[in-house]
């Protein structure tokens, strides 16, 4: 099994992947998501693209059921190219009020620093997503 080291440079150059969330009940959800590795966890900002509300199903669900599954893929049609990274483990969502200042601060400037995007958002008042893999599993063709 590979660790967050592991693929921590792969992690960090690639552009997005796919969040699975469960709801209380166990009814999945996919996301796709963009995202920054920092220390020991993945970082997802809850953005201001347009949205209905801040009460998000991967929220609500990572609130009732905290276990997350991240897929982070390329598909190539050489399929000697393929290759897939999976997270698992535990998630929290970090509300503005509850946050540690200098963890949110790191991760806002190195998910700014990997999408220009964000540059122009306020972040700072907005929830996190902090992923704490504790199985790292990876595969590919070559």
């Amino acid at each position: 099994m590979a660790t967050l080291d592991d693929v921590r440079a792969v992690l960090q150059s690639a552009r997005h992947g796919y969040l699975s969330t469960a709801s209380a009940e166990g009814d999945p959800h996919l996301q796709p998501v963009v995202f920054q590795v920092v220390g020991d966890a993945v970082y997802i900002a809850i953005d201001e693209k347009p949205k209905t509300t801040l009460r998000l199903k991967r929220l609500t669900n990572i609130e009732a059921n905290p276990r997350f599954a991240l897929m982070v893929d390329h598909y190539d049609d050489n399929w000697n190219r393929l290759w897939w990274i999976l997270l698992r483990g535990p998630a929290r969502v970090l509300w503005p009020t509850e946050w540690r200042v200098d963890e949110a601060s790191a991760a806002i400037a190195a998910l700014r620093a990997k999408y220009p995007q964000y540059e122009s958002m306020g972040l700072e008042e907005r929830p996190l997503l902090k992923l704490t893999p504790e199985r790292v599993t990876r595969w590919s063709a070559s």
